[in-house]
C-alpha cells in the first residue's frame, strides 16, 4: 500500500471520527423552554359557557422541539369542547399522523388533553393560540356567580415569565358588586386583579417558576347567566357534611369495634370468676412442676418455662452445668452433663427436653446446640399445652385459640389495608377525602382483634382456681424478704429457683439470697476453676427419687466429703454472675436458628386551591 493511499485512509478515518464526535455533541446539546408570555382572553357567555383563548409566546433553547401539550382535569368542569390551535393566523388541523400543523385530542383519566405538532424548532421563538370552550365551569350561587380557574397549572417543568388574563363578564355591572382576586400556590395575592369597568376584569401575574400555580377568581351578581349549579358544585357544597359523616362513621367504628372486642373478650376470653385466694401462699399450692405453672399463669409455653424445667431437672439430679473455657481466647461456655438415664418418673415434656439436649450423648456443650435446638421448641410447647389440657386447666389449646384470632385478624387487616392502599390516592384527591377514615378505623379494629386475640385463651374454673393460688405463691416469692427470715431460710433458694425462673424474676430472687454472703451455691452448678468437680457427688451412685415438702421430686443421694468441702467454700454470691450467664446463654442458644381576599367575600367555593382548571403542560 502506497504512502498516498495510507494518508487517504487516515484522513477518512479522522473525518468519520470528527463527524461522530460532532454528531454526538450536537445531539447532547441540552434543550429547555422558557415561556415569555402566556395570556388569555376569556368570554363568559349568557348560557354559562366560557370561551377560552390562550396565547403562548414560547422561546425554545436548543432543540429540536416538535410538539407541545396541554391537559385540563374535569373535576371542576363538566366538559371541554371546540378545541383549536393556530399559529400566526394559520389553523392547525386535527389529525393523528403527528405531522407538523396538526393536533390530537385525548379523553382519558378524567382529563382532556390536546397535543399539537409543529416543524422541528431549535433556538427560536414561536407564538401559539389555543382555543377551547368550558361547559359547566361556573359556580352558581344566590349571592353571586363565579368563574374560579387555575390558569397556570403546577404540573409543568418550565417557567412562565408573565401572564395577563382578561375576563369579559356576561353583562355590565355596578363596580361595587364585582369581586376579583388571584391566588399564588393557594395563597391569596392582592393587587393582581383589576376591575377595568363593569364588564371587564384584568388579572396580571408572574413570573411563575416551574411547579407553581396561579388561580384567577371573579364574581358578579347572580342571574346574569342562564345556568344552574353544575353537578360537581353540588357535590362540593355537600362535601363538608359528607366528610363530617365519614369522620363520625370512623368514630363509630372505632368505639363500636373497641366495645365489641371488649365484649367478645369478656364473654368468651375472660377466666371464670373464682373465690378470692389468700394474698400470699408460703408453699406451692399443689404438686405442679414449674414449666406447667408458668404455662398455666400466663397461658403461654415460652422459653422461661423451658429453662425453668431444665433447672428443675438439674435440682432433681438429672443433669448438671459445668462452666468451661473454650476457643482461642478462652471464651465462656457451659458443658451439660447428664447424671441419670432413667426417665420413668418424668413427665413427657421433661423427658423430651433431656432427649433434645443430649440425644445419646452423656455430655453436651451448650454452644453445640446453637442453630439446632430451635426445632425442639415447638415440640416442647405442644407437650406443655397437652399437659395443661389433660389436667383440665383449659377447655382448648391456648396456642390454637391465639393462632385462630391472629390469622383472622391478619386476613381482615390485610384486606382492609389493601383497600386503603389502592383507594387512598383516589379518595384523598376527591371531594370526600375523609371517606378513607372509616377504612383506617377498620384497620385499627382489626389490629385490635390481633391484640385481643392474645388474651382469648380461657381457663376452666379448675384452671382459674389453680392460677389464683399459684399467683398468691408468686407474690410470696416476690416479697419473701418481708415474710421470712432469709438468714434462716437459705435452703429455699435452690428449692424455689425453678419457679422464680418460670415467673420471670430469677435475678431478683438470686440477688436477695446472694446478699447474705453465706448462702450456699446450687449443687448442680460447677463454676470454672473447680476442676470439673461438682459441689456434691452421689455416695450411692445415681440418686433415688423422692419429694420435697411440697410434693415435688427430689434426689436423696448422700454428699461426699469432696462435695461438702466444695459446697462449704463456694457461696451463691460468688457464682451468681456465671449462673445468670448460663441461663441467658441457654435462652439465646435455644432460640437461635440459621439466618436465612378583595373588597368583600365570595359567595362560596372556599379559598385558594379550589378553582377548576390546572392540569399539566409541556414541550418535546
Amino acid at each position: 500500500m502506497t504512502s498516498k493511499r495510507i494518508l487517504t485512509y487516515l484522513a477518512l478515518v479522522l473525518a468519520l471520527f470528527a463527524w461522530g464526535v460532532g454528531g454526538v455533541g450536537a445531539r447532547e446539546v441540552p434543550k429547555s423552554v422558557r415561556v415569555e408570555r402566556r395570556d388569555a382572553d376569556i368570554t363568559i357567555l349568557q348560557n354559562g359557557d366560557v370561551q377560552m383563548v390562550e396565547t403562548w409566546t414560547v422561546h425554545f433553547i436548543g432543540g429540536p422541539f416538535t410538539y407541545a401539550f396541554r391537559s385540563i382535569p374535569l373535576n371542576k368542569v363538566e366538559d371541554i369542547t371546540d378545541w383549536g390551535v393556530s399559529e400566526n393566523g394559520v389553523s392547525y388541523r386535527q389529525d393523528s399522523n403527528h405531522a407538523a400543523g396538526t393536533f390530537t385530542l385525548e379523553n382519558s383519566g378524567g382529563e382532556r388533553k390536546i397535543t399539537w405538532y409543529f416543524a422541528p424548532t431549535t433556538d427560536a421563538t414561536r407564538t401559539f393560540t389555543l382555543r377551547y370552550t368550558l361547559k359547566g365551569a361556573l359556580r352558581i350561587y344566590d349571592d353571586g356567580d363565579q368563574f374560579f380557574w387555575k390558569f397556570i397549572e403546577s404540573d409543568r417543568a418550565y417557567a412562565i415569565q408573565s401572564s395577563t388574563v382578561t375576563v369579559h363578564l356576561p353583562g355590565n355591572f355596578a363596580l361595587d358588586t364585582l369581586r376579583a382576586t388571584t391566588y399564588y400556590d393557594a395563597d391569596e395575592a392582592s393587587g393582581e386583579a383589576t376591575v377595568q369597568d363593569g364588564s371587564t376584569v384584568v388579572f396580571n401575574g408572574g413570573p411563575f417558576p416551574g411547579g407553581t400555580e396561579w388561580e384567577i377568581r371573579v364574581q358578579w351578581p347572580h342571574g346574569a347567566v342562564d345556568a344552574s349549579p353544575p353537578s360537581w358544585q353540588r357535590v362540593e357544597d355537600i362535601a363538608p357534611i359528607v366528610n363530617l359523616g365519614f369522620l363520625c362513621l370512623a368514630g363509630v367504628i372505632l368505639l363500636g369495634g373497641g366495645a365489641g372486642l371488649y365484649a367478645w373478650w369478656y364473654t368468651k376470653g375472660r377466666d371464670p370468676a373464682v373465690p378470692v385466694s389468700p394474698a400470699q401462699m408460703t408453699e406451692p399450692p399443689e404438686d405442679l412442676p414449674p414449666g406447667i405453672v408458668g404455662t398455666l399463669i400466663d397461658e403461654k409455653a415460652d422459653m422461661a418455662d423451658i429453662l425453668a424445667t431444665m433447672v428443675d431437672l438439674a435440682r432433681r439430679g438429672y443433669l448438671r452445668f459445668v462452666e468451661i473455657k473454650s476457643g482461642l481466647f478462652h471464651g465462656r461456655d457451659f458443658e451439660f452433663e447428664r447424671l441419670r438415664q432413667d426417665t420413668d418418673e418424668l413427665l413427657p415434656y421433661e423427658a423430651l427436653l433431656l432427649r433434645e439436649i443430649f440425644g445419646f450423648l452423656q455430655k453436651r456443650k451448650l454452644s453445640s446446640l446453637r442453630n439446632e435446638f430451635y426445632t425442639a421448641i415447638p415440640k416442647l410447647q405442644k407437650e406443655l399445652y397437652d399437659e395443661v389440657l389433660q389436667r383440665g386447666y383449659f377447655p382448648a389449646d391456648p396456642n390454637k385459640i391465639r393462632s385462630k384470632y391472629t390469622v383472622i385478624g391478619f386476613v381482615l387487616l390485610f384486606l382492609s389495608g389493601c383497600a386503603v392502599f389502592f383507594l387512598f390516592p383516589t379518595i384523598v384527591d376527591s371531594d370526600f377525602p375523609l371517606a378513607i377514615a372509616p377504612l383506617i378505623s377498620m384497620d385499627v379494629v382489626f389490629l385490635g382483634l390481633i391484640i385481643v386475640g392474645r388474651a382469648m385463651p380461657r381457663k376452666t374454673e379448675k384452671g382459674a382456681r389453680a392460677a389464683a393460688r399459684w399467683k398468691a405463691f408468686k407474690r410470696y416469692l416476690q416479697e419473701i424478704d418481708r415474710y421470712a427470715n432469709l438468714q434462716a431460710a437459705t435452703d429455699i433458694y435452690e428449692k424455689y429457683l425453678p419457679y422464680a425462673i418460670a415467673f420471670g424474676f430469677e435475678k431478683d430472687w438470686t440477688k436477695k439470697f446472694a446478699a447474705l454472703k453465706q448462702a450456699p451455691a446450687p449443687r448442680w452448678y460447677v463454676p470454672y476453676g473447680m476442676g470439673g468437680h461438682p459441689y456434691y457427688s452421689f455416695g450411692g451412685g445415681a440418686p433415688s427419687g423422692g419429694h420435697l415438702a411440697s410434693g415435688m421430686p427430689v434426689s436423696h443421694g448422700a454428699p461426699s466429703l469432696d462435695g461438702m468441702a466444695d459446697g462449704a467454700l463456694t457461696s451463691l454470691d460468688s457464682i451468681s454472675d456465671g449462673l445468670f450467664s448460663m441461663l441467658n446463654s441457654a435462652g439465646s442458644t435455644f432460640r437461635s436458628s440459621p439466618s436465612s381576599s378583595g373588597s368583600g367575600g365570595f359567595s362560596g367555593g372556599g379559598g385558594g386551591g379550589g378553582g377548576g382548571g390546572g392540569g399539566s403542560s409541556g414541550f418535546g
